[in-house]
């Protein structure tokens, strides 16, 4: 009662706020009041009725020949078999009943192409085998596309919903086996909504910038939620006592919640288990607050180079992880290259002495690649490599060696440059920096002055070499990896020096 009560309350918050888009809009716009006509019925015997309605019958396809405004419901189908093709027409209500509604337990029924607006309800289906494909569905008052109890094998497609309550919502009842992909939900109070739905999938959506969850599923099991853009919603994805899902290849970003596991039993403790990512190397879903590194690749992220898959998993509560989190939004591209580590062996080197740079580069796109990628330090070039060729989702590294002789003192930014690539749209990251400081030989410190402080600082790491716990490569002055005499002997050498 506790969680109907308060999917209750959300669902009234999201009326009021459509209500108030619905009424800015209409200011908006001075939207004129126009005359309405009562209900057209599509009847089983194939007739149309009242015969003067706008649409043209050719056998079992029924096509709008212009607009229709009705005061009660909109288009009743009392027919099976049959296409309602809307031909671009909308169909246009005063905020009350329905404006598609196929009575219950049809089949077999194709609704397509057509503008639904300003009704209670947009499109209501009970029934199986039908399919509700690219129409523009906006200011609804209660919901977009709705589907009754034991609503099978349905397929809603390529349709756009907005400025609406809800999105699309699967009423209580058992329904199985229904597609919903490739519609664009956005701008709604709550996003799509899924009661008792199992062994059904949900794919391809743009479900964005939804007031409320952007997908809930209440009850559901055996589903999977895969390749949809979730973003700028309150709630991404949105559980209630629902397990045995699959969830991948999804980009969740930027919700103000990405994920939230609700039990009915009690609300703070999460009951929902399910599987979060598509297994390795096809991997899990993108988020954007995931803060995890990509140096590892492999099942267990434990060899070296990156895959495009962070190392760590993305934990989501004491019952749920992604094991293989994305590092880029999911489909990768056909041409995409990313560098994913630029790591110095040093932080403050000496002038003149050396240190290493590794630089990992990944292809995220489908394709193979031959490109170049150079190395800075400022505006100097370090070194080009020519001609590298990389398969599609592999990686590689370089090591340069780093002589500073002749760098000026201060701080240096260090830089890797891999070539943009014909086709390739996403080009950030094919920048990466990060920062060095040369100094005076024995300045640890990096405060431009070789004083008692480099000293400690170099007393703290003595005798120890990569690996040890107190292990310091900035006290290793002559990169020798270990801390030793020689070092002291160079500090002291440059004692009481300071930068000018």
């Amino acid at each position: 009662m506790l969680g109907e009560r308060k999917l209750l309350k959300r669902i009234i918050s999201g009326i009021i706020l459509i209500l108030l888009l619905i009424s800015m809009l209409t200011l908006a716009f001075n939207i004129q009041p126009v005359k309405a006509s009562g209900t057209i019925y599509i009847r089983a015997d194939g007739s149309i009725d009242p015969p003067t309605a706008p649409i043209q019958r050719d056998g079992d396809v029924y096509t709008l020949t212009g607009n229709i405004t009705s005061d009660t419901y909109g288009i009743v189908i009392e027919r099976d078999n049959m296409t309602l093709d809307g031909a671009g027409y909308t169909v246009r209500g005063t905020g009350e009943n329905f404006g598609i509604i196929l009575e219950w337990y049809r089949t077999n029924v194709t609704c397509k192409n057509m503008e639904i607006r300003e009704f209670e309800y947009g499109i209501s289906v009970a029934g199986s085998n039908n399919s509700i494909f690219g129409n523009n569905i906006t200011a609804i008052v209660t919901y977009g596309i709705e589907l009754g109890p034991e609503s099978s094998n349905n397929s809603i497609v390529g349709n756009r919903i907005t400025y609406s309550s809800s999105g699309i919502i699967f009423h209580p009842g058992p329904k199985t086996n229904n597609s919903i992909f490739g519609n664009n939900i956005t701008n709604n109070g709550v996003g799509m909504t899924f009661y008792e739905f199992s062994n059904s999938s949900v794919f391809g959506n743009n479900i964005t910038n939804n007031a409320d969850y952007g997908i809930l599923l209440v009850y559901s099991s055996n589903s999977s939620i895969f390749g949809n853009n979730i973003a700028d919603n309150s709630v991404g994805i949105e559980l209630w006592d629902s397990s045995n899902n699959s969830i991948f290849h999804n980009n969740l970003v930027n919700n103000t919640r990405q994920t939230y596991d609700y039990s009915w039993e009690d609300p703070e403790v999460p009951t929902s288990i399910n599987i979060w990512d598509d297994g390795y190397p096809s991997g899990g879903n993108y988020w954007s607050d995931y803060e995890g590194e990509d140096l590892y690749g492999g099942a267990y992220q434990n060899e070296i180079g990156s895959d495009g898959i962070g190392d760590t998993p993305y934990v989501i509560d004491v019952n749920n992880q992604d094991n293989y989190p994305l590092m880029k939004p999911f489909p990768w591209a056909l041409h995409d290259l990313g560098i994913t580590n630029l790591a110095l062996s040093k932080t403050v080197v000496g002038q003149g002495f050396d240190l290493d740079i590794n630089i990992t580069i990944f292809n995220y796109g489908i394709n193979n690649e031959i490109f170049n990628m150079t190395t800075y330090a400022n505006t100097t070039v370090l070194v080009t490599f020519t001609n590298i060729a990389l398969t599609s989702r592999n990686s590689t590294t370089f090591t340069i060696l780093w002589n500073t002789t002749g760098f000026a003192k201060g701080n240096c930014t260090v830089s890797a440059v891999a070539d943009i690539i014909p086709g390739e749209v996403d080009t950030e990251d094919n920048t990466l920096l990060t920062w060095i400081y040369v100094g005076i030989p024995g300045d640890l410190n990096a405060d431009g002055t070789v004083d008692v402080f480099d000293a400690v600082i170099l007393s703290s790491a003595a005798g120890s070499s990569p690996g040890d716990v107190n292990w310091n490569p900035n006290a290793d002055i002559n990169g020798d990896e270990i801390v030793d005499l020689f070092d002291a002997v160079i500090l002291s050498g440059h004692a009481g020096e300071t930068e000018t």
